[in-house]
C-alpha cells in the first residue's frame, strides 16, 4: 500500500514539474517573448511580449534593459505600444504600463516613430486591470490599421504584455501572415555598456500620474454609474499612481530592480 502511495505521489510530482517547465518555457522564458511575421506588403513585424512592473523583479530574469536592447537590436522604423491613442491625443499621457512608458521614452529619445494600439474603456462593463477576447480583437484591428498606414517594406515592432503577444500571434497566423524563424534570438536581448533610463522617462511618468489623479477621475465620474464599480476604478487608479511614484524614484536613481 505504501509503495503504491509513493508511486502515485512520484507521478504527481513529475507531472507538476513537467507542467511547470512547460508553462515557464512557453510563457515566461524571455527568449520566447519575441516573434516575427512578414505580410504581403513586405513588412517585417516583430512582436515583443513584456511583463509590465514585473521587470523590476530580478528573479524574473527579464529586465527593463532587455526591452531597450531588443528595440536597439531590432532597429525598427516604427514601434507600436500597448497604450491608448485617444488618451495621448487628449491628455498627452501614455496610459500603458511602465514598460510601455520606457519603450515610448526610448523611441522619443532615439527619434523612432511611435504608434499606440491598446483598447479598453472606463465604464460599467469593464473592470480595471482585466483583459478579454473583445479587447484583443480590438487591439488586432488597431494593429492592422496602423500597419496599413506604415510604408511598405518597413520594419515594425509591436510591444505588448505577454498575454496579448500570444493572442495576437494567433490572430496573425489566422490572417495568413508568414511566420519567420528568428535566428539567434538571444542576441536580440544583448547590449553593451551600462543601462541608463531615457532622460525623458521621468516626465512621461509624471504625465501619467497627472492623468490618473485628475483626468481619469473625471472619466470615471462621467462614464461609470454603478457605485461599486466606480469605487473599483478609483481604487485602481489611486493604487497605480502610488506605484508609479515609487517607480519614478527608481528611474531617477537609475535602479533596475526592486530592493
Amino acid at each position: 500500500m505504501k509503495k503504491r502511495i509513493l508511486i502515485a505521489v512520484s507521478v504527481i510530482l513529475i507531472l507538476c514539474i513537467g507542467f511547470a517547465a512547460f508553462w515557464y518555457f512557453t510563457y515566461l522564458y524571455k527568449y520566447n517573448q519575441i516573434v516575427e511575421f512578414r505580410n504581403d506588403r513586405d513588412q517585417d513585424i516583430y512582436m515583443l511580449g513584456t511583463y509590465h512592473s514585473q521587470h523590476f523583479n530580478q528573479s524574473m530574469g527579464y529586465s527593463m534593459a532587455d526591452i531597450v536592447n531588443c528595440i536597439k537590436n531590432v532597429d525598427p522604423d516604427v514601434v507600436l505600444i500597448e497604450a491608448r491613442e485617444e488618451t495621448f491625443d487628449r491628455y498627452g499621457a501614455i496610459d500603458g504600463p511602465i514598460d510601455m512608458i520606457l519603450a515610448y521614452s526610448y523611441c522619443v529619445q532615439e527619434g523612432i516613430d511611435v504608434g499606440m494600439i491598446d483598447y479598453w474603456k472606463i465604464d460599467d462593463d469593464t473592470r480595471p486591470n482585466t483583459t478579454d477576447k473583445y479587447r484583443d480583437d480590438n487591439i488586432h484591428t488597431n494593429i492592422l490599421e496602423k500597419l496599413d498606414s506604415i510604408d511598405e517594406g518597413s520594419r515594425v515592432m509591436i510591444i505588448c504584455g505577454d498575454t496579448h503577444l500570444h493572442e495576437q500571434t494567433k490572430r496573425f497566423k489566422a490572417d495568413g501572415y508568414e511566420w519567420v524563424n528568428i535566428q539567434n534570438r538571444r542576441s536580440l536581448f544583448e547590449g553593451e555598456g551600462e543601462f541608463v533610463y531615457p532622460e525623458v522617462m521621468s516626465e512621461v511618468i509624471e504625465a501619467k500620474i497627472a492623468y490618473l489623479t485628475v483626468f481619469a477621475d473625471d472619466e470615471i465620474n462621467s462614464n461609470v454609474e454603478d457605485e461599486r464599480i466606480r469605487q473599483e476604478w478609483f481604487n485602481a487608479t489611486s493604487n497605480l499612481a502610488d506605484t508609479l511614484r515609487s517607480q519614478l524614484v527608481m528611474v531617477e536613481n537609475n535602479e533596475l530592480y526592486y530592493t
